[in-house]
Protein backbone atom coordinates (compact mmCIF):
# COMPACT_ATOMS: atom_id res chain seq x y z
CA UNK A 1 0.00 0.00 0.00
CA UNK A 2 2.97 2.58 0.93
CA UNK A 3 4.59 1.61 -2.47
CA UNK A 4 1.38 2.21 -4.17
CA UNK A 5 1.21 5.58 -2.66
CA UNK A 6 5.16 6.67 -3.40
CA UNK A 7 4.10 5.98 -6.92
CA UNK A 8 0.99 8.21 -6.73
CA UNK A 9 3.09 10.95 -4.70
CA UNK A 10 5.81 10.71 -8.10
CA UNK A 11 2.73 11.17 -10.50
CA UNK A 12 1.46 14.23 -12.25
CA UNK A 13 -1.73 12.91 -11.22
CA UNK A 14 -1.41 13.42 -7.61
CA UNK A 15 -0.11 17.29 -8.18
CA UNK A 16 -3.66 17.67 -9.86
CA UNK A 17 -5.19 15.98 -7.31
CA UNK A 18 -3.94 18.14 -4.41
CA UNK A 19 -4.38 21.45 -6.63
CA UNK A 20 -8.21 20.48 -6.85
CA UNK A 21 -8.52 19.61 -3.32
CA UNK A 22 -6.61 23.24 -2.29
CA UNK A 23 -9.27 24.79 -4.79
CA UNK A 24 -12.10 22.89 -3.54
CA UNK A 25 -11.35 23.73 0.50
CA UNK A 26 -10.34 27.40 -0.21
CA UNK A 27 -6.45 26.62 0.60
CA UNK A 28 -5.11 28.09 -2.43
CA UNK A 29 -5.29 31.29 -4.05
CA UNK A 30 -6.79 31.44 -7.09
CA UNK A 31 -4.20 33.75 -8.85
CA UNK A 32 -1.82 31.12 -7.88
CA UNK A 33 -3.16 29.08 -11.16
CA UNK A 34 -1.68 31.25 -13.33
CA UNK A 35 1.58 30.46 -14.65
CA UNK A 36 4.04 33.41 -14.78
CA UNK A 37 5.86 34.06 -17.96
CA UNK A 38 9.49 33.56 -17.96
CA UNK A 39 11.56 35.55 -21.03
CA UNK A 40 14.96 33.46 -21.08
CA UNK A 41 17.90 35.81 -21.95
CA UNK A 42 18.52 34.00 -25.10
CA UNK A 43 14.86 34.84 -26.38
CA UNK A 44 11.05 33.49 -26.36
CA UNK A 45 8.36 33.18 -23.80
CA UNK A 46 8.17 30.43 -21.69
CA UNK A 47 5.00 29.87 -19.12
CA UNK A 48 5.12 27.35 -16.86
CA UNK A 49 2.64 24.52 -16.36
CA UNK A 50 0.31 26.21 -19.23
CA UNK A 51 -1.17 25.24 -21.97
CA UNK A 52 -0.27 26.62 -25.31
CA UNK A 53 -3.23 29.31 -27.02
CA UNK A 54 -4.08 31.44 -29.74
CA UNK A 55 -5.14 34.41 -27.06
CA UNK A 56 -1.61 33.96 -25.36
CA UNK A 57 0.46 33.86 -28.10
CA UNK A 58 -0.73 36.88 -29.40
CA UNK A 59 0.73 38.83 -26.61
CA UNK A 60 3.48 36.99 -26.24
CA UNK A 61 5.13 36.52 -30.06
CA UNK A 62 2.66 38.91 -32.23
CA UNK A 63 4.38 37.72 -35.05
CA UNK A 64 4.39 34.16 -35.03
CA UNK A 65 1.06 33.45 -35.88
CA UNK A 66 0.37 34.37 -39.61
CA UNK A 67 -2.67 35.65 -40.71
CA UNK A 68 -4.31 34.66 -43.75
CA UNK A 69 -3.40 36.03 -46.75
CA UNK A 70 -5.48 36.35 -50.24
CA UNK A 71 -2.20 35.95 -52.71
CA UNK A 72 -4.73 37.47 -55.07
CA UNK A 73 -4.61 41.56 -55.02
CA UNK A 74 -8.10 43.29 -55.59
CA UNK A 75 -7.25 46.05 -58.51
CA UNK A 76 -10.23 48.46 -58.02
CA UNK A 77 -11.34 49.63 -61.11
CA UNK A 78 -14.19 52.46 -60.26
CA UNK A 79 -15.25 52.03 -64.07
CA UNK A 80 -14.71 51.51 -68.03
CA UNK A 81 -12.73 53.77 -69.67
CA UNK A 82 -15.95 54.09 -72.37
CA UNK A 83 -14.48 56.56 -74.79
CA UNK A 84 -11.22 55.72 -75.18
CA UNK A 85 -12.53 51.67 -74.75
CA UNK A 86 -14.53 52.76 -78.12
CA UNK A 87 -11.88 54.75 -79.77
CA UNK A 88 -9.64 51.67 -79.85
CA UNK A 89 -12.36 49.35 -81.46
CA UNK A 90 -13.00 50.99 -84.24
CA UNK A 91 -12.51 50.61 -87.81
CA UNK A 92 -11.28 54.23 -88.85
CA UNK A 93 -8.25 54.11 -87.00
CA UNK A 94 -5.27 56.12 -89.03
CA UNK A 95 -1.84 56.76 -88.50
CA UNK A 96 -0.16 60.35 -89.04
CA UNK A 97 3.67 61.42 -88.99
CA UNK A 98 2.99 64.47 -87.29
CA UNK A 99 1.02 65.78 -84.29
CA UNK A 100 -1.24 68.56 -86.45
CA UNK A 101 -3.30 66.84 -89.14
CA UNK A 102 -6.18 68.11 -90.78
CA UNK A 103 -9.71 66.89 -91.24
CA UNK A 104 -10.93 67.64 -94.42
CA UNK A 105 -14.90 67.31 -95.18
CA UNK A 106 -17.77 68.63 -97.20
CA UNK A 107 -21.72 69.46 -95.73
CA UNK A 108 -24.30 69.55 -97.65
CA UNK A 109 -26.62 72.67 -98.55
CA UNK A 110 -29.06 72.99 -95.65
CA UNK A 111 -32.88 72.30 -97.10
CA UNK A 112 -34.78 74.62 -94.92
CA UNK A 113 -34.94 78.23 -93.32
CA UNK A 114 -37.06 79.91 -91.31
CA UNK A 115 -38.90 83.04 -92.47
CA UNK A 116 -36.67 86.45 -90.12
CA UNK A 117 -39.65 88.90 -91.19
CA UNK A 118 -43.26 88.55 -91.67
CA UNK A 119 -44.46 89.19 -95.30
CA UNK A 120 -47.56 91.04 -95.85
CA UNK A 121 -50.34 90.23 -98.39
CA UNK A 122 -50.82 91.92 -102.00
CA UNK A 123 -47.41 92.43 -103.67
CA UNK A 124 -47.07 89.97 -106.52
CA UNK A 125 -42.91 90.33 -105.84
CA UNK A 126 -41.16 91.33 -102.67
CA UNK A 127 -37.52 90.49 -100.92
CA UNK A 128 -37.58 88.17 -98.08
CA UNK A 129 -35.19 87.67 -95.01
CA UNK A 130 -34.33 84.45 -94.22
CA UNK A 131 -32.67 83.07 -91.28
CA UNK A 132 -29.96 81.25 -93.85
CA UNK A 133 -29.95 83.60 -97.41
CA UNK A 134 -27.36 81.75 -98.93
CA UNK A 135 -28.70 78.05 -99.10
CA UNK A 136 -31.27 79.96 -101.77
CA UNK A 137 -30.36 80.41 -105.75
CA UNK A 138 -32.28 81.68 -108.21
CA UNK A 139 -34.96 79.94 -110.35
CA UNK A 140 -35.49 77.62 -106.95
CA UNK A 141 -38.39 76.65 -105.87
CA UNK A 142 -39.78 77.20 -102.25
CA UNK A 143 -42.45 75.82 -100.43
CA UNK A 144 -43.54 77.49 -97.55
CA UNK A 145 -45.26 75.63 -94.10
CA UNK A 146 -48.35 76.37 -92.79
CA UNK A 147 -49.84 78.70 -95.73
CA UNK A 148 -52.23 77.36 -98.31
CA UNK A 149 -52.24 77.88 -101.79
CA UNK A 150 -55.31 79.10 -103.91
CA UNK A 151 -56.56 77.27 -106.63
CA UNK A 152 -56.03 78.48 -110.14
CA UNK A 153 -59.15 80.74 -109.98
CA UNK A 154 -56.70 82.74 -107.94
CA UNK A 155 -60.00 83.40 -105.22
CA UNK A 156 -60.27 80.04 -103.55
CA UNK A 157 -57.85 78.44 -101.32
CA UNK A 158 -56.35 75.29 -102.12
CA UNK A 159 -56.70 72.88 -98.81
CA UNK A 160 -54.50 70.36 -100.35
CA UNK A 161 -51.42 72.28 -101.63
CA UNK A 162 -48.92 74.70 -99.70
CA UNK A 163 -48.07 78.12 -101.07
CA UNK A 164 -45.28 77.62 -103.55
CA UNK A 165 -42.91 80.49 -104.00
CA UNK A 166 -40.70 81.30 -107.29
CA UNK A 167 -37.16 83.04 -106.48
CA UNK A 168 -36.72 85.71 -110.13
CA UNK A 169 -33.41 86.66 -108.29
CA UNK A 170 -31.67 89.01 -105.82
CA UNK A 171 -32.14 92.31 -104.13
CA UNK A 172 -29.12 94.27 -103.90
CA UNK A 173 -28.76 93.11 -99.98
CA UNK A 174 -28.34 89.18 -101.44
CA UNK A 175 -32.12 88.81 -100.15
CA UNK A 176 -33.95 86.46 -102.42
CA UNK A 177 -36.65 88.05 -104.49
CA UNK A 178 -39.82 85.83 -104.87
CA UNK A 179 -43.15 85.59 -106.25
CA UNK A 180 -46.02 83.16 -105.87
CA UNK A 181 -46.83 80.48 -108.28
CA UNK A 182 -49.87 79.54 -106.59
CA UNK A 183 -50.90 83.03 -104.79
CA UNK A 184 -54.08 84.55 -105.29
CA UNK A 185 -54.94 87.39 -108.06
CA UNK A 186 -56.09 87.01 -111.76
CA UNK A 187 -51.99 85.65 -112.78
CA UNK A 188 -52.14 83.76 -109.45
CA UNK A 189 -49.24 85.91 -108.20
CA UNK A 190 -50.11 87.85 -105.19
CA UNK A 191 -48.84 86.49 -102.27
CA UNK A 192 -50.92 86.05 -99.14
CA UNK A 193 -49.48 87.03 -95.16
CA UNK A 194 -46.61 84.54 -93.90
CA UNK A 195 -45.94 85.02 -90.85
CA UNK A 196 -42.53 85.56 -88.74
CA UNK A 197 -40.67 82.42 -88.38
CA UNK A 198 -42.41 80.22 -90.90
CA UNK A 199 -40.65 77.21 -92.43
CA UNK A 200 -39.21 77.20 -95.82
CA UNK A 201 -37.81 74.54 -97.99
CA UNK A 202 -35.62 74.44 -101.00
CA UNK A 203 -37.39 72.79 -104.18
CA UNK A 204 -36.38 72.00 -107.47
CA UNK A 205 -35.27 74.79 -110.06
CA UNK A 206 -37.65 76.05 -112.49
CA UNK A 207 -35.84 77.39 -116.17
CA UNK A 208 -37.94 79.01 -118.77
CA UNK A 209 -37.81 78.02 -122.43
CA UNK A 210 -34.61 79.78 -123.90
CA UNK A 211 -32.83 79.34 -120.62
CA UNK A 212 -29.24 77.76 -120.40
CA UNK A 213 -27.90 78.99 -117.23
CA UNK A 214 -28.40 79.34 -113.76
CA UNK A 215 -26.63 79.74 -110.53
CA UNK A 216 -23.59 78.18 -110.22
CA UNK A 217 -23.13 75.59 -107.76
CA UNK A 218 -19.99 75.67 -105.91
CA UNK A 219 -18.21 73.85 -103.20
CA UNK A 220 -14.98 72.92 -101.71
CA UNK A 221 -14.47 70.70 -98.28
CA UNK A 222 -12.94 73.02 -95.63
CA UNK A 223 -10.46 71.64 -93.37
CA UNK A 224 -10.84 70.86 -89.55
CA UNK A 225 -7.59 71.10 -87.75
CA UNK A 226 -6.85 68.47 -84.76
CA UNK A 227 -3.22 68.40 -82.79
CA UNK A 228 -2.81 64.93 -81.38
CA UNK A 229 -1.55 65.00 -77.64
CA UNK A 230 1.60 62.96 -76.52
CA UNK A 231 -0.16 61.18 -73.10
CA UNK A 232 2.29 59.33 -71.24
CA UNK A 233 3.09 57.31 -68.06
CA UNK A 234 6.19 56.12 -66.45
CA UNK A 235 7.12 53.31 -63.99
CA UNK A 236 9.93 52.54 -61.86
CA UNK A 237 10.57 49.78 -59.23
CA UNK A 238 14.52 49.45 -57.17
CA UNK A 239 16.24 45.88 -57.77
CA UNK A 240 15.57 45.25 -53.98
CA UNK A 241 11.70 45.25 -53.92
CA UNK A 242 11.31 42.85 -57.10
CA UNK A 243 13.45 40.15 -55.12
CA UNK A 244 11.80 40.99 -52.03
CA UNK A 245 9.14 38.25 -50.92
CA UNK A 246 6.17 39.56 -50.15
CA UNK A 247 2.53 38.50 -48.42
CA UNK A 248 0.94 39.19 -51.93
CA UNK A 249 2.00 38.61 -55.85
CA UNK A 250 2.86 42.02 -56.84
CA UNK A 251 5.70 42.41 -59.34
CA UNK A 252 6.50 45.23 -62.31
CA UNK A 253 3.90 43.60 -64.17
CA UNK A 254 1.53 44.57 -62.12
CA UNK A 255 2.65 48.25 -61.15
CA UNK A 256 3.06 48.66 -65.06
CA UNK A 257 -1.22 47.77 -65.06
CA UNK A 258 -2.12 50.21 -62.72
CA UNK A 259 0.28 53.00 -64.77
CA UNK A 260 -1.79 51.94 -68.04
CA UNK A 261 -5.39 52.09 -66.27
CA UNK A 262 -4.57 55.11 -64.90
CA UNK A 263 -3.21 56.66 -68.23
CA UNK A 264 -6.16 55.98 -70.36
CA UNK A 265 -8.49 56.86 -66.86
CA UNK A 266 -7.08 60.31 -67.48
CA UNK A 267 -6.87 60.24 -71.40
CA UNK A 268 -10.55 59.41 -71.76
CA UNK A 269 -11.16 62.97 -69.75
CA UNK A 270 -9.13 64.41 -72.43
CA UNK A 271 -11.23 62.70 -75.43
CA UNK A 272 -14.22 64.34 -73.70
CA UNK A 273 -13.30 67.68 -72.96
CA UNK A 274 -9.59 68.51 -74.21
CA UNK A 275 -8.87 72.40 -75.60
CA UNK A 276 -6.65 72.27 -79.30
CA UNK A 277 -3.94 74.66 -78.39
CA UNK A 278 0.08 74.30 -78.99
CA UNK A 279 1.97 76.34 -76.34
CA UNK A 280 6.06 76.20 -76.19
CA UNK A 281 7.17 75.98 -72.04
CA UNK A 282 9.74 74.43 -70.18
CA UNK A 283 8.43 71.79 -68.07
CA UNK A 284 10.35 69.16 -64.97
CA UNK A 285 11.33 66.90 -67.56
CA UNK A 286 12.88 68.75 -70.22
CA UNK A 287 15.98 71.63 -70.55
CA UNK A 288 14.26 74.08 -72.72
CA UNK A 289 10.90 75.13 -74.14
CA UNK A 290 9.63 73.29 -76.40
CA UNK A 291 6.34 72.85 -78.20
CA UNK A 292 3.43 70.88 -76.58
CA UNK A 293 0.36 69.77 -78.10
CA UNK A 294 -2.99 69.28 -76.92
CA UNK A 295 -5.86 67.74 -78.46
CA UNK A 296 -9.53 68.96 -78.89
CA UNK A 297 -12.08 66.83 -76.96
CA UNK A 298 -15.18 65.45 -78.74
CA UNK A 299 -17.69 67.28 -76.59
CA UNK A 300 -16.57 70.80 -78.57
CA UNK A 301 -16.73 68.90 -82.44
CA UNK A 302 -20.54 67.75 -82.32
CA UNK A 303 -22.53 69.64 -84.66
CA UNK A 304 -26.03 69.46 -82.93
CA UNK A 305 -27.73 70.14 -79.10
CA UNK A 306 -30.43 68.63 -77.55
CA UNK A 307 -31.97 69.52 -74.06
CA UNK A 308 -34.93 67.68 -71.89
CA UNK A 309 -35.59 71.20 -71.05
CA UNK A 310 -36.07 69.82 -67.09
CA UNK A 311 -38.96 67.56 -67.85
CA UNK A 312 -38.91 64.22 -66.21
CA UNK A 313 -38.01 61.93 -69.47
CA UNK A 314 -40.57 59.94 -70.77
CA UNK A 315 -41.86 57.97 -74.11
CA UNK A 316 -42.97 60.86 -75.54
CA UNK A 317 -39.51 63.00 -75.29
CA UNK A 318 -38.00 60.05 -76.17
CA UNK A 319 -39.48 59.74 -79.34
CA UNK A 320 -38.65 63.39 -79.84
CA UNK A 321 -35.01 62.35 -78.94
CA UNK A 322 -34.44 59.40 -81.68
CA UNK A 323 -36.17 61.93 -84.43
CA UNK A 324 -33.43 64.42 -83.50
CA UNK A 325 -30.89 61.90 -83.42
CA UNK A 326 -31.55 59.83 -86.81
CA UNK A 327 -32.77 63.09 -89.13
CA UNK A 328 -31.37 66.04 -90.41
CA UNK A 329 -28.14 64.03 -91.33
CA UNK A 330 -26.44 61.53 -93.20
CA UNK A 331 -25.81 59.01 -90.88
CA UNK A 332 -26.52 55.63 -89.83
CA UNK A 333 -29.81 54.03 -87.65
CA UNK A 334 -27.37 53.07 -84.91
CA UNK A 335 -26.28 55.27 -82.64
CA UNK A 336 -24.14 55.25 -79.12
CA UNK A 337 -25.48 57.38 -76.04
CA UNK A 338 -23.20 57.90 -73.64
CA UNK A 339 -24.69 59.06 -70.62
CA UNK A 340 -23.86 60.21 -67.10
CA UNK A 341 -25.48 58.84 -63.73
CA UNK A 342 -28.39 60.86 -63.39
CA UNK A 343 -29.46 60.41 -67.43
CA UNK A 344 -28.91 56.81 -67.25
CA UNK A 345 -31.65 56.94 -63.78
CA UNK A 346 -33.92 58.66 -66.28
CA UNK A 347 -33.82 56.11 -68.60
CA UNK A 348 -34.31 53.73 -65.66
CA UNK A 349 -37.87 55.55 -64.64
CA UNK A 350 -39.49 55.07 -68.12
CA UNK A 351 -42.28 53.11 -68.56
CA UNK A 352 -41.60 52.14 -72.32
CA UNK A 353 -44.12 51.27 -75.12
CA UNK A 354 -44.47 48.89 -78.07
CA UNK A 355 -43.21 52.85 -80.06
CA UNK A 356 -39.99 52.88 -78.17
CA UNK A 357 -38.99 49.70 -76.66
CA UNK A 358 -36.16 48.13 -74.67
CA UNK A 359 -34.31 45.87 -76.74
CA UNK A 360 -31.75 42.96 -75.79
CA UNK A 361 -28.38 44.21 -73.92
CA UNK A 362 -25.56 43.78 -76.65
CA UNK A 363 -21.86 43.79 -76.86
CA UNK A 364 -20.45 46.06 -79.13
CA UNK A 365 -16.61 47.87 -79.10
CA UNK A 366 -15.40 46.06 -75.67
CA UNK A 367 -18.14 47.43 -73.91
CA UNK A 368 -21.96 46.24 -72.98
CA UNK A 369 -25.26 48.31 -74.07
CA UNK A 370 -28.35 48.62 -73.55
CA UNK A 371 -30.69 49.04 -76.21
CA UNK A 372 -33.58 52.01 -76.74
CA UNK A 373 -35.57 51.05 -80.05
CA UNK A 374 -37.67 53.18 -82.13
CA UNK A 375 -38.54 53.15 -85.61
CA UNK A 376 -36.46 55.93 -86.13
CA UNK A 377 -33.45 53.79 -85.25
CA UNK A 378 -31.34 52.05 -82.35
CA UNK A 379 -29.69 54.25 -79.36
CA UNK A 380 -27.13 51.61 -77.70
CA UNK A 381 -27.28 53.07 -74.09
CA UNK A 382 -24.31 53.08 -71.80
CA UNK A 383 -22.74 54.79 -68.64
CA UNK A 384 -19.78 56.37 -68.62
CA UNK A 385 -18.30 56.82 -64.53
CA UNK A 386 -15.90 59.98 -66.43
CA UNK A 387 -19.02 62.08 -66.90
CA UNK A 388 -19.88 62.27 -63.34
CA UNK A 389 -16.46 62.76 -62.24
CA UNK A 390 -16.39 65.66 -64.49
CA UNK A 391 -19.87 66.90 -63.11
CA UNK A 392 -21.83 66.31 -66.05
CA UNK A 393 -23.87 63.49 -64.34
CA UNK A 394 -26.91 65.17 -65.99
CA UNK A 395 -25.18 65.41 -69.65
CA UNK A 396 -25.17 62.81 -72.10
CA UNK A 397 -23.61 62.13 -75.75
CA UNK A 398 -24.47 61.17 -79.28
CA UNK A 399 -22.16 59.35 -81.21
CA UNK A 400 -22.17 57.99 -84.62
CA UNK A 401 -18.81 55.39 -84.12
CA UNK A 402 -19.05 54.95 -87.79
CA UNK A 403 -17.75 58.75 -88.18
CA UNK A 404 -15.25 58.73 -85.39
CA UNK A 405 -11.74 58.56 -86.25
CA UNK A 406 -8.87 57.94 -84.36
CA UNK A 407 -5.30 59.58 -85.37
CA UNK A 408 -2.27 58.01 -84.02
CA UNK A 409 1.67 58.19 -84.19
CA UNK A 410 1.02 54.87 -81.89
CA UNK A 411 2.19 53.08 -78.87
CA UNK A 412 5.85 53.32 -77.78
CA UNK A 413 7.55 51.56 -75.03
CA UNK A 414 10.84 52.44 -73.46
CA UNK A 415 12.61 50.64 -71.08
CA UNK A 416 15.15 52.28 -69.07
CA UNK A 417 18.21 51.34 -67.73
CA UNK A 418 18.95 53.01 -64.80
CA UNK A 419 21.98 51.12 -63.46
CA UNK A 420 24.50 52.00 -66.84
CA UNK A 421 23.19 55.37 -66.87
CA UNK A 422 24.14 55.17 -63.03
CA UNK A 423 21.03 56.83 -61.73
CA UNK A 424 19.57 53.96 -59.62
CA UNK A 425 19.45 50.44 -58.95
CA UNK A 426 16.23 49.96 -61.04
CA UNK A 427 14.34 48.97 -63.43
CA UNK A 428 12.19 51.57 -65.57
CA UNK A 429 9.50 51.80 -68.38
CA UNK A 430 7.96 54.43 -70.17
CA UNK A 431 4.68 54.31 -72.23
CA UNK A 432 3.66 56.75 -74.74
CA UNK A 433 0.80 57.25 -77.16
CA UNK A 434 0.32 59.59 -79.64
CA UNK A 435 -3.44 60.19 -80.55
CA UNK A 436 -6.52 62.63 -80.98
CA UNK A 437 -10.14 61.91 -81.90
CA UNK A 438 -12.25 63.40 -84.85
CA UNK A 439 -15.85 63.52 -85.20
CA UNK A 440 -16.77 63.10 -89.22
CA UNK A 441 -20.09 64.59 -90.53
CA UNK A 442 -20.70 66.89 -86.97
CA UNK A 443 -24.16 66.91 -87.08
CA UNK A 444 -24.25 63.12 -86.64
CA UNK A 445 -23.55 63.48 -83.11
CA UNK A 446 -25.01 65.11 -80.75
CA UNK A 447 -24.54 67.19 -77.14
CA UNK A 448 -27.18 66.55 -74.65
CA UNK A 449 -28.69 67.51 -71.49
CA UNK A 450 -31.58 66.54 -69.08
CA UNK A 451 -32.00 70.29 -68.16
Amino acid sequence: MKQKILKLKDSGLFMIMVMLLCSLFGICDASAMTADVIKPADGGAVRTDAMTTHTDTRVDSPNLLLDTIDEKVTKIRPHDVVLDTISRQIKDIKTSNNQTIRHYAIDVIDLTATLSAAVTAGSSQTAITTSNDSIFASEQTILVDGVQGYKEDGTTVDPDRQLMLYIIGKDTSNHPLVTAVNGSGTNGDIIPAIPINTKLTRMGRAGAETQIQTDAYSGVPTDFPQFLQKFMAQIEMSEIFERADKEVNWDFTDTEEEAVFDMKRVQNVTYWKGIRRRIKKKNAHTQKAEDIYFTEGIWTQAGKDFSFGGVPVDVKNIVTLMKHAFTGNASGKKKLLIAGSDVIEAYEQVEYNRIVDVGAKMQAYGLEFNSIVSKFGTLLVVHDQTLDDMGMSDKFFILDADFLRKWTMGWRVNDFDFRKSGQSDADGRGLMEICGLVLKNPKAHSRGSLS
